[in-house]
């Protein structure tokens, strides 16, 4: 699984899901790819306003944008998304729940 090293790439990610509008972007084309006009249409959007929110998915490479002809076409990018997964599954081995976890720390912490 590939991994997040670079601590830029990491914050554009994050500051990406941030927003409401981008998080239900990406919701719509975790089913399927979509046009930009369809995605600016189904979300309430100017094209230069869908077009800022996309740019700011791009940068953190969430999602890709390819041009056939005159229309564009933007799917989430499986990779980075699976990048993101690998991030967030680092700390898997540490979870229990969080009583159990504080529980622990606690008693670590007794003499």
């Amino acid at each position: 699984m590939p991994k997040l090293h670079d601590p830029v790439q990491l914050d554009a990610v994050f500051a990406a899901l941030s927003h409401q509008k981008r998080r239900a972007i990406l919701h719509d084309l975790a089913f399927r790819p979509a046009t930009v006009s369809v995605l600016a249409e189904d979300h309430g959007l100017s094209l230069p306003g869908i077009y800022k929110h996309l740019k700011v998915l791009e940068e953190a490479q969430l999602v890709i944008r390819k041009k056939a002809g005159r229309t564009n076409f933007v799917a989430l990018n499986k990779r980075q998304w699976r990048a993101v997964q690998g991030w967030i599954m680092q700390y898997h081995t540490e979870w229990g729940n969080d009583e159990e976890t504080l529980e622990n720390y606690i008693a670590s912490m007794r003499p």
